[in-house]
């Protein structure tokens, strides 16, 4: 479902797989955890989201944010960097590639983030974006995806 989403349209995809995640997320296991102040998809660079016409974390978090009421802001965010494909690099290229990818304009002061990401490979995208967060104040950032992946 996932690739369908991301290679081939398949929009409507997105919001089953978000109304699975709001399922887990108000699930027993995670129901003793406070919510996080604001939802945040994983920004694509501009000439990707030309490119592919969407950004599948954003269609991902529409449906999410919807079933939680969460705050949802995916304009605040910048990816800087149009950096190749992530698949089929090593962990070591992935780092190297995105060192100040991404630029957050907005103050976030003492509020807790989830990220949103479809696919989690070596989490250096997203641990990259987690650092722009906490640089402008995030007091905690979770990392919050569709699927994981490994090398």
């Amino acid at each position: 479902m996932i690739l369908a989403l991301k290679f081939k349209q398949q929009l409507a995809y997105a919001r089953i797989l978000g109304e699975l995640m709001a399922e887990k997320v108000t699930s027993e296991w995670y129901r003793s955890k406070p919510l996080p102040d604001l939802l945040m998809p994983l920004p694509l660079h501009w000439q990707r989201l030309q490119e592919r016409g969407f950004n599948q974390a954003l269609e991902l978090a529409c449906p999410l944010a919807a079933a939680l009421s969460l705050s949802l802001d995916w304009q605040s965010a910048e990816r800087l960097k149009n950096t190749p494909p992530q698949l089929g690099l090593t962990a070591k290229e992935r780092l190297s590639n995105l060192k100040q990818a991404f630029i957050v304009n907005r103050d976030l002061r003492g509020k807790t983030i989830a990220v949103l990401d479809d696919v989690m490979t070596t989490g250096a995208t997203l641990a990259e974006f987690s650092r722009a967060l906490l640089r402008q104040g995030a007091s905690r950032v979770e990392v919050w995806c569709c699927a994981r992946a490994r090398l």
